[in-house]
């Protein structure tokens, strides 16, 4: 008989277990919580690191930098959800022989945020789609958008190809 309770007490704990891990909500969410375009560098055909880069956000209220004079392979560009265009000032010190320059480049995403209720865990959040992506080219040599759709995928959503200035 005291073999028999141990065993459904045995039972009893692990269904009590199974039930309160059952409940438990999913924290997929706090992989990747936001949905932000996750930017690559490249030089010619290959992935690069990117050294002197600064980049910040233009006509965006407050703290806008994202880098100060860096080393980056990969950098996620927010977008605002109040607004359908956010632009981006990229500049690059490079060095030409003896000649230290900078190049100063403008990144621009028009964009439709499309808003989403994830979980009740998670929230509202948001997507992006964007429209129409626009650059210059002092520095940069083109970007190239891997996909219309940003959601919170941390897969890369544009690259950007650098001039190879050496």
């Amino acid at each position: 008989m005291t073999r028999l309770t141990h065993i459904a007490s045995l039972f009893s704990l692990l269904v009590v277990l199974l039930l309160g891990t059952a409940s438990c909500g999913d924290n997929s969410c706090y992989d990747n919580g936001n949905s932000l375009p996750l930017a690559t560098f490249y030089v010619g055909n290959s992935q690069q690191t990117v050294s002197g880069l600064t980049i910040m956000g233009i006509g965006v209220p407050g703290d806008s930098l994202l880098a100060d004079s860096s080393s980056l392979k990969e950098i996620y560009l927010p977008l605002r959800t109040s607004v359908t265009t956010t632009a981006y000032k990229v500049s690059r010190w490079i060095t030409i022989g003896d000649t230290k320059a900078q190049t100063i480049d403008t990144i621009t995403f028009d964009y439709q945020p499309i808003e989403f209720f994830h979980s009740i865990e998670c929230g509202t959040m948001f997507n992006f789609d964007i429209k129409r992506l626009t650059y210059t080219t002092n520095g940069i040599d083109s970007v190239v958008l891997l996909t219309p759709l940003v959601t919170n995928s941390p897969t890369p959503a544009l690259r950007i190809h650098f001039t190879n200035f050496n």
